[in-house]
């Protein structure tokens, strides 16, 4: 880092903000990808609840065939699975509601907000009776 402020290819104002932490203390060892985890010390898995929620927002909905374009230079606007995240929880501290239910009406609440929403088994169910109209109406 101070190799790139020195050459110009960073201003000294743009420097990260842990820049002047790591350089106050250092670690004792130099951190390196080829040094080894201490084989004592287990790693913790950090699962955060919004986490769960947004696995199975993917796992339902996928991200392969999304219609949503992010564009990541634009940080106020949340993506799509982030403002169905957020309102499964504003739904979820509006009261006693099941998590199946509480994913349903979230999902019903993006529809009517104009978002396209599509589960796997949905897509397949429409390509099924898109197949069976082509056979039964050849063009």
């Amino acid at each position: 880092m101070e190799g790139m402020i020195r050459s110009g290819a960073m201003k000294y104002e743009d420097k990260p903000i842990w820049f002047n932490v790591y350089k106050a203390f250092p670690p004792k060892v130099n951190p390196t990808f080829t040094r080894k985890a201490p084989e004592n010390q287990q790693v913790v898995n950090i699962l955060y609840p919004e986490d769960l929620v947004r696995a199975k927002y993917y796992a339902v909905y996928g991200s392969k065939k999304s219609q949503e374009v992010v564009d990541l230079t634009e940080k106020e606007t949340p993506t799509q699975c982030q403002r169905f995240v957020d309102k499964y929880f504003e739904l979820k501290r509006s009261g006693r509601v099941s998590d199946e239910d509480l994913f349903r009406q979230a999902a019903n609440y993006m529809r009517t907000q104009g978002f396209k929403l599509e589960s796997e088994v949905e897509k397949k169910e429409q390509k099924e009776l898109h197949n069976m109209a082509q056979e039964m109406f050849p063009s």
